[in-house]
């Protein structure tokens, strides 16, 4: 499935922004947002605390849906 307009915008804010922060030296960030607002995140707080999604909720359903891949993994 193609980006979307709204996603490749973002993409490219994203990207954009990540360069300018390796260009002003930062490294062990990645790029997040923050009330609409484009921040560094340090990636040893992004990666602190695994965040667990049930297979069986929503989110995960919308998940699968949108991006075409199989309800079950493993061998079939």
């Amino acid at each position: 499935m193609p980006a979307n307009t709204g996603d490749s915008l973002l993409c490219d804010r994203l990207g954009r922004n990540a360069v300018h922060a390796a260009m002003a030296g930062k490294t062990d960030v990645l790029m997040g947002m923050w009330y609409n607002t484009f921040v560094h995140v340090p990636i040893s707080l992004a990666t602190a605390e695994k965040k667990r999604l049930h297979p069986e909720s929503e989110v995960w359903r919308a998940v699968l849906s949108s991006t075409g891949q199989p309800p079950r993994f493993g061998p079939a």
